[in-house]
């Protein structure tokens, strides 16, 4: 099944492609604002592997982040120290972007993404070593 729209993208073969490395705004614009041709999780998955991509409903699973990962504090220890980026499509900011890095393994990371339009409750989740 073909699931590419007028971007030229595949979300099947998107999701293939995040297994090895991380995909660029576009493309996870792109699976955002496409997101009833694909899958959103209806539990968060404990500790998922690196190329995972998973895809929420912010409004269903409030609490995607606990995974059972254990990510790298701030310096005060209470809380994970995410970062965060706005991303350009073109020349429009259109994402927003946290990610985390975990504690135990340093090469292992998480990014979640969301669009910044208000009215779109989903989220996207990778991981990567």
């Amino acid at each position: 099944m073909n699931e590419s729209l007028d971007s030229g993208f595949d979300i099947n073969e998107l999701v293939r492609e995040a297994q090895n490395r991380w995909l660029k705004p576009a493309e996870v614009l792109f699976i955002l604002q496409n997101r009833e041709n694909h899958w959103f999780v209806e539990a968060v998955p404990q500790e998922p592997q690196s190329g995972s991509l998973l895809l929420y409903n912010k409004r269903v699973i409030k609490f995607f982040r606990k995974d059972g990962h254990i990510w790298r504090k701030k310096k005060s220890g209470r809380t994970v120290g995410e970062g965060h980026e706005r991303l350009k499509v073109g020349k429009v900011e259109a994402l927003n972007c946290y990610y985390a890095q975990g504690e135990q393994n340093p090469n292992f990371r998480r990014r979640i993404y969301w669009m910044l339009d208000p009215t779109v409750n989903s989220t996207r989740e990778q991981y990567s070593w």
